[in-house]
């Protein structure tokens, strides 16, 4: 198989996958309520904008010329003996945060368990300005908040206890009801 083909396959492959789940989502108009977004609208939206991009990127790489690389390029690659680092527990403590991120959700509520998350995932990626790491997941966690629940009408967990209380204090906030 040439090397443009073997660049199409993924491409192709997500497009057929992408195409069979939209024509699963006609059940789905049947849910809806009259005056508003369906339930179907959304994962036809994102399906649909999942297989345009697959199309663009078939065509681009369909036309696409090899590049050459020049003597510049061929000099700046890195021996086979030099290698990037890895960071093998990094990648275990991301993978860590995401598992114990769902569960949290639950009792912390879906703001402030994604406050947490976003910071330390940050963290743990090694990104070290911890002022921008707090403004970062508290505007990120708000601005997920309103779009999912006030724009996409997407029911999140609000937690228990004290932290139901910051939840329904934000929405009330952010005009949420």
């Amino acid at each position: 198989m040439g090397g443009r083909a073997k660049a199409i396959v993924p491409y192709a492959a997500v497009l057929a996958i992408a195409a069979f789940l939209f024509s699963n989502t006609r059940s789905f108009a049947a849910l809806g309520r009259p005056g508003q977004l369906g339930p179907d609208f959304w994962p036809k939206a994102v399906l649909v904008l999942l297989m345009v991009t697959c199309a663009l990127e078939i065509v681009r790489v369909a036309i696409a010329s090899a590049p050459k690389p020049s003597a510049i390029a061929r000099a700046k690659q890195p021996d086979a003996e030099e290698e990037e680092p890895r960071f093998p527990l990094l990648l275990g403590g991301g993978i860590l945060l995401t598992m114990l991120y769902v569960p949290g959700m639950q009792v912390l509520g879906f703001f402030l368990a994604t406050v947490i998350y976003l910071a330390a995932f940050m963290v743990v990626g090694r990104y070290r300005r911890y002022g921008v790491v707090a403004v970062t997941s508290i505007v990120g966690s708000v601005a997920f908040v309103f779009v999912f629940m006030k724009i996409v009408y997407v029911s999140l967990p609000l937690g228990i206890g004290p932290f139901l209380a910051v939840s329904t204090a934000l929405m009330a906030l952010l005009g949420i009801h």
